[in-house]
C-alpha cells in the first residue's frame, strides 16, 4: 500500500481500535434463501433454535439477545465449540444483558444526509455503540459469504486493503466530509483512487479479520468522527431484504 492512501486510512481510522472484536455472523456461505429460513424461528421469536451450518454459540446468543454463558447453561453445553448441526438449542427466558430494544438502539432519527444500504439482504445482528465495554464504531451486517457489498454513495477510494482486526477492508471518501468504511470483506473488488458510484459492487462478503462469520462491519464517517449508520441509512420498510436481530425490530 502507498503512502498517501496509508495516511488517508490512518486519519479515517484513529479511532478504530484493532483489539475490538468485530462480532459478525456464524452462518456458513448458503444461498440467501436458506440464511432467511435459519433464522425465521428468531424473528419470529420463538423459544427453540435449530442449529445451523457454520452458526456458534456467541452468535446465537447475539441474535436473541442472552449471554452465551445462560445459553450454555440452558442446553448443558461445557465446551462453546461442542455445537451440532441441527441440534435443537433451547433459548433462557429473562436474561438478556445485550438486549436491544427497537425503540432503543435500532430505532434513531434519521440524518439528513442518506445513504444507501451496503447489502441488498441481510441481518442488522449489531448495533452501534458501545459493546463488551468497547465502542463498536459501525454496525454489522450478517448475510451469506459472497454477498456482494455496494457503495452506500459515489465517492473516491482511498484505502483498499488488508488491516488487523477488519480484514480485507475498503474506504471511500464521500463529498460534505463523509466517509464509509467496509470490513470482513471475502474479497476486495476495487483498489485505491477508484472513482465508485452509489450502489456499485465493491467487495465480496466474508468473513477476514476478527470475525466469527460473514458478515459486513459497515461505518459511517463525518469529519473523522464514527456516527450511528442506522441514522443515515433508510429505514427497510416490508419491501426490502434487511432485518434485525430478535429484539431488535422487524
Amino acid at each position: 500500500m502507498g503512502g498517501a492512501p496509508r495516511r488517508s486510512y490512518i486519519i479515517l481510522g484513529c479511532a478504530l481500535a484493532a483489539a475490538i472484536i468485530l462480532a459478525g455472523c456464524g452462518t456458513a456461505d448458503t444461498s440467501t434463501s436458506a440464511y432467511r429460513s435459519a433464522y425465521s424461528s428468531a424473528r419470529a421469536g420463538g423459544e427453540n433454535h435449530i442449529v445451523q451450518p457454520g452458526e456458534t454459540i456467541y452468535h446465537i446468543a447475539q441474535v436473541y439477545g442472552v449471554s452465551t454463558s445462560a445459553l450454555m447453561a440452558a442446553n448443558g453445553i461445557s465446551d462453546p465449540h461442542d455445537l451440532r448441526v441441527g441440534q435443537i438449542m433451547v433459548i433462557p427466558a429473562g436474561d438478556a444483558p445485550t438486549a436491544f430494544a427497537r425503540s432503543d438502539r435500532w430505532s434513531v432519527p434519521r440524518a439528513d444526509r442518506q445513504f444507501a444500504w451496503p447489502v441488498a439482504a441481510g441481518m442488522v445482528s449489531s448495533p452501534f455503540g458501545m459493546r463488551h465495554g468497547v465502542m463498536h464504531d459501525g454496525v454489522d451486517i450478517a448475510a451469506p459469504a459472497g454477498t456482494p457489498v455496494l457503495a452506500a454513495d459515489d465517492g473516491t477510494v482511498i484505502f483498499a486493503g488488508r488491516e488487523r482486526g477488519y480484514g480485507n477492508l475498503v474506504i471511500v471518501q464521500h463529498r460534505g466530509g463523509y466517509a464509509t468504511v467496509y470490513g470482513h470483506n471475502r474479497r476486495n473488488l476495487v483498489s485505491t483512487g477508484a472513482i465508485v458510484a452509489r450502489g456499485q459492487e465493491i467487495a465480496e462478503m466474508g468473513a477476514t479479520g476478527r470475525a466469527s462469520g460473514p458478515n459486513l462491519h459497515f461505518e459511517v464517517r463525518y469529519e473523522n468522527h464514527a456516527q450511528n449508520p442506522l441514522a443515515y441509512l433508510p429505514e427497510p420498510d416490508h419491501s426490502t431484504s434487511i432485518s434485525f436481530a430478535r429484539l431488535g425490530g422487524s
